[in-house]
């Protein structure tokens, strides 16, 4: 029987409390915004202001629970902006706590009240500055904007940007198609791409008071976030909220969740709690916790769904979204994606093609002379790889380049504004260089968090070269449509005739997008998407 009686929480799912409470000491020296909701006070960091766990929306805990933002309410006086807001809940990943990827996915203790942003701006002035809308990694699944990789504080201060990042519901309580019968919950599977809506709206209404022009708005976001991107940009109530879109490393952000799969990770959660069904008024009164354990045990990802409402179709899938036909988009990837998810199983490193065979007739559902077929078409490519290498090469084609290759074609086959595609090729030194340039591997150098990520990154004399070719690529399309910068040669619009990328390093040099013999060989799949399991790739 449901109840709302109080339960223990796990311990490893922390709670903050109050997160909207959370006050500190009054600076010495005071910076106050003005936001549509009251005032909000920070301190400056190396020229920069920093206003942390700014409220954009109510809580979610509740009554709130699986329903469409509503409007944060209003205060009086004024409120310390000086820590980060409480994180999303989330299943915690012990995998991602090695120091490797910590910078990536260090969260804050979570709190179902988490819908709180974090600007970065150089002023509180009238300058107009291009304003730059972080959205995080972590899948529909995890992470947060507070992540220490992405600081705003550098990049705002280097570039003359307001930089924002955002939190927002994730898995089961973001994206949760309930059953329809019930009117208040019909936004269910999409409340997580709501909670973005109300952001840019915050945005728009709130930019202007950080020294940023809500007519100049880019999103831009990785791996799941570059998945919310996308999403974006195939929301119509996300229509001029933003004017310019940044993807980077998609790998299944080109559909979402159908009815039949939404209706089946309904029936699992509802499995995990032990109920016939899931009843929207009875779930709002389950602790937290028992939430994000059946979640835990749902085997399924929670995704946005197709529901006719926030989604009339997939994002680009068979097509570009026609309402930001207008929108100059950059996309990329980096070179060598998928030796991120090697840190935790070293034993990638060493391989055989026997072993290379058998994970991808596994991942990709073939049969051994496809296979075979496969690996010798990459081998042709790639003549002095090692068997990891090939894989690498497979993997990271299918997972990443083969569909960004897909929208950039789309999106600049049916818009009216450029597209710019990149590969990021600069090679980490950590494992005696075995990793290369792993999924994530752009981010410390766009945000100026190299230091955040040393045990990633590395260190060198490549970093401050690299680190000027981001931030100024980033900020230049930011604030003109444009990448280009006096960083990097001439960089070029996409088009599917040529194919152009810039293969962004310490020296940049726009080429044909690389790899399109082996590539082809992946012709006659189905494109990858979140539904699909990306583990089986990764450890026997």
């Amino acid at each position: 029987m449901l109840t709302d009686e109080l339960q223990l929480l796990p311990k490893r799912y922390l709670v903050a409390e109050n997160p909207a409470s959370i006050t500190s000491a009054r600076p010495v020296r005071e910076t106050v915004a003005e936001t549509t909701c009251g005032k909000v006070r920070c301190t400056e960091s190396r020229g920069v202001l920093a206003f942390k766990g700014v409220r954009y929306a109510a809580t979610t805990a509740g009554v709130n629970r699986f329903l469409p933002p509503q409007p944060a309410p209003k205060w009086a006086g004024i409120r310390d902006a000086l820590q980060w807001g409480a994180s999303a809940p989330q299943v915690p990943n012990a995998g991602l706590s090695l120091p490797f990827y910590a910078w990536y996915s260090a969260i804050e203790p979570m709190n179902e009240d988490c819908l709180f942003l974090n600007v970065f701006t150089p002023a509180l002035d009238t300058g107009k500055r291009p304003v730059m809308v972080w959205l995080h990694g972590g899948g529909w699944r995890n992470c947060a904007g507070s992540g220490p990789g992405w600081d705003g504080t550098h990049l705002a201060g280097a570039q003359d940007v307001v930089v924002v990042t955002v939190n927002h519901r994730l898995n089961g309580f973001g994206y949760l198609a309930l059953d329809g019968s019930d009117e208040r919950f019909a936004d269910s599977g999409n409340a997580g791409m709501l909670d973005l809506v109300m952001a840019l709206q915050w945005v728009r209404d709130n930019a202007a008071a950080f020294g940023g022009d809500p007519n100049n708005v880019t999103i831009f976001g990785q791996s799941g976030g570059a998945a919310k991107t996308i999403g974006l940009l195939a929301t119509p109530a996300a229509r001029g909220l933003f004017h310019k879109a940044i993807i980077q490393s998609t790998s299944g952000g080109m559909r979402i969740a159908g009815q039949e799969e939404a209706v089946r990770m309904a029936a699992e959660l509802a499995a995990a709690l032990g109920l016939k069904r899931l009843v929207g008024e009875d779930l709002q009164k389950l602790p937290m916790g028992t939430l994000l354990s059946a979640i835990e045990k749902s085997p399924g990802p929670f995704r946005p769904v197709i529901d006719g409402r926030t989604f009339i179709a997939d994002p680009y899938y068979p097509a570009a979204p026609g309402i930001s036909s207008e929108v100059p988009v950059m996309i990329g990837t980096t070179n060598t994606e998928t030796t991120w998810y090697y840190a935790a199983h070293p034993e990638n490193f060493s391989l055989e093609l026997a072993d290379v065979k058998r994970r991808v007739m596994r991942f990709l559902k073939l049969d051994p002379v496809a296979a075979d077929a496969l690996i010798d078409a990459y081998r042709s490519d790639y003549p002095a790889g090692s068997p990891c290498d090939i894989l690498t090469a497979i993997t990271t084609d299918y997972l990443f380049k083969r569909n960004a290759l897909k929208i950039a074609d789309l999106q600049s086959a049916s818009a009216r504004a450029p597209v710019y595609c990149y590969v990021f090729a600069r090679e980490t030194p950590v494992g005696n260089g075995r990793f290369r340039s792993p999924h994530s591997a752009e981010v410390p150098f766009i945000f100026g968090t190299t230091s955040q990520a040393e045990a990633f990154s590395g260190n060198g004399d490549d970093i401050q070269p690299v680190t000027a070719v981001m931030m100024a690529s980033w900020a230049s399309f930011a604030r003109h449509g444009n990448p280009n910068n006096p960083a990097i040669p001439e960089w070029k619009a996409f088009g599917a005739s040529d194919r152009q990328a810039m293969l962004l390093n310490v020296e940049s040099r726009l080429v044909a997008y690389p790899g399109a013999a082996s590539r082809a060989a992946l012709e006659g799949l189905p494109y990858y998407e979140y539904s699909n399991d990306r583990s089986s790739f990764v450890k026997d």
